[in-house]
Formats: structure tokens, sequence, C-alpha cells
């Protein structure tokens, strides 16, 4: 009988122990180490070229209050102010900034010369009274492709190109932010697409065929561009959600079918997708400590979330001991790293520039 009892303990064990080492080696880690660096101590956008050149162009507050686009290296070098005092510009809020794939333009939010509301409503992820414009490398050439109504039911966010270069993408607003309504603090959205193009004749710029994605009336949209294949396009919403603070990563196709929603808890924001299509980077206020928003991974269906970061955790190296917002992230193109705004306000969109080293 001892026997007996013995020999089942020791088959159950090994059993367990089995059970126990396919689960280590089939689920992924919760977390993923990364090593974090400054890439500018003031800023906010950011869009890293993927055509060869390695240059990162990015939005910073100037001295005269408004942001500029600037281009530099990785290690900083090179540093370029594209949009500064320029005489075909505005020259107030230029920002939101995203590489066209030849690499030899930039698309970006610029806010109007003249418009009836403060330029604090033009602020970066604001986008009141801004048009959309391009501009090439050389800052030679720039064009408003996009005139938005100039009222304050009407702004730009993020504006991008396909990767293939013949589309683009923008949020679009269509009624002004009404913060007694906890659904409407950040006003309604929609996404638009367009063709986009130079003339054979003249070599302008162009657009055609506008298309509006709207998967559920009146709420926050927020588009972040396309998948690298172009198939998909990836969004932050709160439809279907209380408020506006309850927004999920979603991707749907070009069409406005096919809607996958990623993220189901918390507050989630800014994806964006690794170059090889394989990962979706994003902000989520899970687990965060101090109340702020980390960078997550996770795969492009939803599944295996680790986290990356831990900005919003007291005494970890990566926190400044309140809390912090992950924003727009860009990957190099080998994809080990990314750089992303970090706010350090939600309400004046302070931020600065960081560089993501992924290090498994």
């Amino acid at each position: 009988m001892v026997k007996s009892i013995s020999m089942k303990k020791i088959i159950l064990y090994s059993l367990l122990l089995s059970l126990i080492y396919s689960c280590k080696k089939d689920t992924p880690p919760t977390v993923l180490p990364t090593a974090i660096t400054t890439f500018r101590s003031s800023g906010l956008d950011v869009s890293w070229d993927q055509s060869g050149s390695n240059l990162i162009a990015y939005s910073m507050k100037e001295s005269d209050t408004y942001y500029d686009i600037h281009y530099s290296y990785p290690d900083g070098s090179g540093d370029v102010c594209l949009t500064c005092n320029h005489d075909s510009l505005p020259n107030k809020h230029i920002c939101m900034p995203e590489w066209h794939p030849s690499g030899k333009w930039l698309i970006m939010a610029v806010e109007k010369a003249v418009h009836p509301g403060s330029s604090t409503d033009a602020l970066p992820g604001f986008g009141a009274y801004c048009d959309i414009w391009i501009m090439n490398k050389q800052g030679t050439k720039a064009y408003k492709i996009v005139d938005i109504p100039n009222d304050y039911d009407h702004g730009v966010i993020a504006p991008r190109f396909s990767h293939n270069g013949k589309k683009i993408i923008w949020t679009d607003r269509k009624v002004q932010p009404n913060f007694l309504n906890l659904h409407q603090q950040a006003g309604y959205w929609v996404i638009k697409t367009a063709d986009f193009g130079f003339r054979a004749s003249d070599s302008m710029p162009e657009i055609s065929n506008i298309r509006t994605i709207e998967p559920v009336a009146n709420n926050f949209y927020e588009t972040y561009g396309f998948s690298p294949d172009d198939s998909r396009i990836i969004f932050c919403s709160n439809m279907n959600q209380p408020s506006f603070l309850d927004e999920h990563i979603y991707t749907i196709d070009t069409l406005g079918n096919n809607l996958l929603k990623l993220t189901s808890q918390d507050y989630n924001e800014h994806g964006f997708y690794k170059p090889d299509g394989s990962k979706i980077v994003w902000m989520s206020s899970t687990k965060s400590t101090y109340g702020g928003t980390d960078w997550w991974m996770m795969d492009t269906d939803g599944s295996n979330k680790r986290r990356l970061t831990y900005m919003n955790e007291p005494d970890n190296e990566q926190s400044a001991g309140a809390a912090r917002w992950a924003g727009l992230g860009s990957f190099a193109p080998d994809g080990t790293r990314f750089v992303g705004g970090v706010q350090l306000s939600l309400i004046t969109q302070e931020g600065k520039i960081v560089m993501v080293q992924i290090l498994q």
C-alpha cells in the first residue's frame, strides 16, 4: 500500500512539473525589458524616416511659444528646423509631422493664420483651426492640400501617408468639445482617407476620392495611420463607452469594414506598428501607479500584451516620480527601438521625446 501511494505521488509530481514547464515555455513574459534615453528634452510628435536617410522628424515649441518641425539624426546631430519663420507658412503651430515613404516630403498639421479662437486650441493633439500641408525635405516647397472649415467645430489630428505613398489619412473633427458631456469632452471626430499624388502636368500635389470612416456615429476617433501592408487602419475610439477616457485601440480595413477591437480595459491611445507588421505598440493606463500611461506591445490580433515601460511606477529607474503620459511613437526601420513623445501635462501638452530600446 505504501509503495502504491508513493508511485502515485511520483506520477502526479511528474505530470505537474511537466505542465509547469510547458506553461513556462509557451507563455510569453508579461513584460519586456527596455532602456529609455532622452532624444529631445522638449518636443512631442515624431516620425522616423523609413527610406534610408535615418532622419527623425519631430515637433518642438520655439521661443515664440509656437511649435515648429525639426529633423535630425538619432544621435541628435544635423538638426534642422524645417518650418521656422517660413515664408510660405502661417507660422503659428506647425506639428505632427510624418515622412512620405520616399523620404522627400513631410505631411503636417498647420494652424491657420487667422481664426476665431485661441492658438491653445490648435496645440498638437487638440487640432482646432488646423489644415493639412506637405513640405519637401529641403523646405523650399510647401502646399496646403486639405483646407478645414475655419470654426471651432472643425480641426485635424495626425495626418499620415500610406506606406505606398498613394493615400493619406487624418482625423477630422465634426463637433466641438462639450466639457459638460463626459462622452464629448474632446468633441466628435471621424476618420478621413483620400487618394494622394502629384499632377503629371505641373507636379503639384493633389488629393481626391475623400472617404469618411465612422464605425459608430458621434464618438471620439483618433487615427494613427495604416498597417505596413496598407490593408488596415489603426485608431483609438471611445465608441460604446461612457466617457472620453474610456478609449480602446481598434483596427479596421480601408473600406471601413471588419472592425477589430484590440484592448478591453482602462485608457488606451497612440497605437503604431513595428515596420514588419508583426506587433503593435500603444499606450495604456493599465497597472499605472501614478495614473499616467506607459507603452505596451501586443500582437496585431490583440494577444500577447506585454508592458514595455515603467514611467509611472515609484522607485523604478524610468520614473520621474510623477505621472507621465506616453504619446505618439515611430519605430526605427530595423524595429529594435522607437522614438516617442512623453507628455508632462495633459492641459498644456508640454512634453519631451525619448528613445526606447527593446532589449529582448
